[in-house]
């Protein structure tokens, strides 16, 4: 079908025969009316006309049918905000709508009321939608075919959403519901085969959250679960090992170097225990090691203070530290290693003549868990305030927000 603007020449086809009964040309802005098989001129529509991003004709694939774009309006509230709508219909007659407010698109498709049940807002096909606007809407211009005449009077109309879903209540003659799915700009792109949308602005009134936190969130569980029940498998099955032992007189040692026998470490990586004992009394000592691996020379330091002191003042015996104590090397793989030992103690202290010192690998520590499930719920909830950030950003217009303080 194909229709020529008498007052401007502009032509429009289509690749099927439409019903209509008003036309409005998009280059001239000349409103018709079909009467007898003949475009009659009506009037002219004013030229500060919004521009139809999609152009009448335009052809897009939706469920695998083909739609044209047969009409576009642009609708405005009381509060002067400005939305476009498109009107696109299938040879088979099916009718989808498109709406674009502030750069977000949404695919449209009426729906038959039985299908919705009211509770504290509507509920469609078992998902409920909450109330996020209401108000009054007239068509400001427009352009293509329809079936009904100019009409600059206020409609009332309802939105209801659970992104990315919504349900939209238009008041006319009578009530209509439509059903909607944000559609992303970069599919209208790709359907539409054009480049010049507008910029995104703020965030759409159904426009998805990055990510499903749900989804996101049951992952986390899953891993948490995981990783604690590989933990504990790894630590029933391992042993702990006392793979070295050796008493040192400081007599002879003191602020020496001195190295361990090479000792063989078998099996999955595992916390490296290094337990040491000195009879500190009223005195401290300072040792410094260093793990060394045999077969790749890469040595890890560390140091470890002994500190015990005792007393009696106020009445009261007193004591402060201890002569023993024990610290782990974590994530040591199999391999032949051994130990550097430096041992500087309080010189004043006679009495303190041995350092006792004791290596076990895989004994059961579970601080890297730990960690790790602190990792997986700091993230968790990082995402949890980026997504109430973002739903609060959404609703900050409405005035039925659940985000508002009162």
């Amino acid at each position: 079908m194909e229709i020529v603007c008498a007052n401007c020449n502009t032509k429009v086809t289509t690749s099927f025969n439409l019903i209509y009964k008003y036309y409005t040309c998009f280059s001239c802005h000349s409103n018709y009316k079909f009467d007898n098989g003949i475009n009659n001129f009506l009037d002219k529509q004013s030229n500060t006309a919004f521009p139809s991003l999609l152009k009448i004709g335009a052809k897009g694939v939706f469920n695998e049918e083909e739609f044209t774009v047969v009409s576009f309006s642009s609708r405005k509230n009381k509060e002067n905000e400005i939305w476009f709508e498109y009107n696109l219909i299938s040879p088979s007659d099916k009718r989808l709508f498109l709406i674009e407010d502030c750069g977000h698109w949404i695919l449209e498709k009426e729906i038959d009321t039985k299908e919705i049940t009211k509770s504290t807002g509507l509920t469609y096909k078992g998902i409920e939608y909450r109330k996020y606007e209401t108000g009054k809407s007239q068509e400001s211009y427009r352009c293509g075919f329809f079936n009904y005449k100019f009409d600059s009077n206020f409609s009332h109309y309802e939105e209801y959403i659970n992104p990315p879903f919504c349900l939209s209540i238009e008041h006319d003659d009578k009530k209509k519901y439509y059903h909607g799915e944000h559609i992303s700009r970069d599919k209208i792109k790709k359907k539409f085969n054009i480049d010049n949308l507008r910029v995104r602005e703020g965030t759409g009134m159904v426009q998805p959250f990055y990510y499903n936190l749900t989804h996101v969130f049951t992952i986390f569980i899953i891993a948490i679960l995981a990783i604690t029940a590989l933990h504990i498998f790894f630590y029933s099955q391992s042993k702990e090992q006392l793979v070295y032992q050796d008493v040192f007189d400081l007599n002879q040692v003191n602020k020496k170097e001195l190295y361990t026998d090479v000792f063989e470490l078998k099996g999955p990586i595992a916390p490296l225990s290094i337990d040491v004992l000195s009879n500190v009394d009223n005195s401290w000592m300072t040792t410094d090691f260093a793990l060394i691996n045999q077969e790749t020379d890469e040595t890890v330091y560390f140091t470890k203070d002994l500190e015990y002191y005792h007393g009696y003042s106020e009445g009261e015996n007193w004591t402060e530290g201890s002569n023993n104590d024990e610290f782990n090397i974590c994530g040591v793989s199999e391999g032949k290693y051994k130990i550097m030992i430096l041992s500087n103690k309080d010189e004043t202290d006679t009495n303190n003549t041995s350092l006792n010192v004791k290596i076990y690998w895989g004994k059961p520590d579970n601080w890297n868990l730990y960690v790790t499930i602190f990792i997986f719920l700091a993230i968790g909830a990082l995402l949890y305030f980026i997504k109430n950030s973002f739903e609060s950003r959404r609703w900050e217009d409405s005035y039925y927000s659940p985000y508002k303080k009162e």
